[in-house]
């Protein structure tokens, strides 16, 4: 079943339905579903599509010009230029629309820096030809390249609140769990059988030895980094944690130069994420990393230590007394991973208390105490602070709650203070009204609710 996730077929069927030339960027991640999207896409559309390679521009030109003569005609024999490959793309759209797919784009613009100038040109052209471009792109271009184009078209994975649409039959910490090791993935979550519990499909997709996503992780970095050493020692130095680059030198011996460039190349990926506390600028000196990529988060943590084992055909052992034991771990990291989502969501329903700049996490010293605090649900504005608190238990909660709170207060002396609480059980009947007005209380129902399209 195909779901058209942010209305983007609707979307580019509606550009594509418009009578001039077009050019549109669609960017996305392994497994955010791209390659399902196009195939909707270009379902009775006369369409071309060429992947390009990694090589120099010679090659992907001439690897280009041969698929159009394939498929469109001789036109395209005598074509030497780029220029000369639009225009004969152009005359190939006269008659009827055409659909021109660059995948990997990145490889193409890199090595003939004009070729992106010419395609954004075709949207000003004063022209009978109807020639749709769709430039695939990886994600970790979006900030630096979308705000240059005219249309541009962001995959995403399911958050939460979707995925908890898409699977109905399971329990809240099913859902979590699927959640915390996918992250909302289209393309994982594919590989997880409905007939079995997660514990289970865990189980049969990563520690087996010949199973599809105990190979897809080490494939994938591979596959960018070829038998560099490097890129897994980062990722498994960080592990289920958000550290601090120089524990990542200390575990791998690497320098604080060399560690933020290849942490940079890893963010590129969609890999690894940097955070600063929400208060403080991007170039904050105390930033944290943190492997983003769900799957790569969980191989590292649960699979990576016990490769030998998985490999001498002992993993079903392994899940059961090292893994499953340990899964109340991940439980509550993706609570909290959930707890920002929903943030960011009620800020784009406005119903937010207040306009938030930063939504993540905040640490920093206590002015009295001497040590470092975290909190690990924190959202700023220009003169307010949101600060929240998640408590994953089957426990109804009452006003003592609050008190985790109490060691905060002092923290933000200048800001006026909002406190959220989440929860995956329940609040006691009339929290808020004790509590105050600047206390939101959130069961895990209700978060859904909230998010629910109406």
């Amino acid at each position: 079943m195909f779901i058209d996730k942010d209305q983007l077929l609707e979307k580019l069927n509606r550009l594509y339905s418009s009578a001039a030339s077009c050019c549109v960027s669609l960017y996305s991640y392994p497994g955010e579903g791209r390659t399902r999207l196009l195939k909707e896409f270009l379902k009775g559309k006369k369409a071309l599509f060429y992947k390009a390679s990694c090589v120099p521009w010679q090659e992907n030109f001439r690897l280009l010009r041969e698929l159009c003569l394939r498929s469109l005609g001789e036109d395209f024999a005598s074509v030497t230029r780029t220029s000369g490959l639009i225009k004969a793309l152009k005359k190939a759209s006269l008659t009827d629309p055409l659909v021109l797919v660059l995948d990997d784009f990145q490889y193409l613009s890199a090595r003939n820096r004009r070729l992106f100038t010419y395609l954004q040109d075709l949207e000003k052209e004063a022209s009978s030809s109807r020639l749709f471009v769709i430039l695939c792109k990886p994600s970790g271009l979006w900030e630096k390249e979308s705000p240059g184009e005219t249309s541009c078209f962001r995959l995403r994975s399911f958050h939460f609140f979707e995925l908890c649409r898409l699977y109905p039959e399971l329990s809240p910490m099913d859902r979590l769990l699927l959640y915390g090791v996918t992250g909302g993935n289209p393309g994982l979550l594919e590989h997880f059988s409905q007939e079995r519990s997660v514990e289970e499909n865990l189980e049969n997709l990563f520690f087996q030895e010949k199973s599809s996503l105990y190979r897809l992780v080490p494939e994938r970095l591979q596959r960018y980094y070829g038998n560099s050493p490097f890129m897994g020692g980062i990722l498994s130095s960080i592990g289920p944690d958000f550290r601090h680059l120089q524990e990542i030198c200390d575990k791998t011996g690497l320098t604080p130069s060399a560690a933020s460039s290849l942490l940079g190349s890893l963010e590129s990926h969609g890999l690894t994420r940097k955070l600063v506390p929400v208060t403080e600028a991007p170039s904050s000196r105390r930033a944290l990393y943190r492997i983003s990529d769900s799957a790569f988060r969980f191989w590292y943590t649960y699979v990576y230590p016990f490769q030998s084992e998985i490999e001498n055909a002992e993993g079903r052992d392994i899940f059961r007394r090292q893994v499953s034991p340990c899964l109340s771990s991940l439980l509550g990291s993706a609570f909290e991973d959930v707890c920002r989502d929903f943030l960011l969501l009620e800020q784009q329903l406005g119903c937010a208390p207040f306009p938030l700049d930063q939504v993540g996490m905040w640490w920093g010293q206590h002015p009295t105490k001497k040590r470092t605090e975290y909190l690990p649900i924190a959202a700023a504005g220009e003169d307010k602070i949101l600060l929240g608190a998640c408590f994953l238990t089957d426990d109804w909660l009452d006003a003592d709650a609050l008190s985790v709170f109490q060691k905060h207060a002092g923290l933000f002396p200048d800001r006026e203070k909002w406190y959220y609480l989440f929860s995956t059980s329940d609040f006691v009947a009339g929290f808020e009204t004790i509590s105050g007005s600047h206390v939101r209380a959130f069961s895990l129902e209700k978060m859904c609710q909230a998010i629910s399209p109406s």
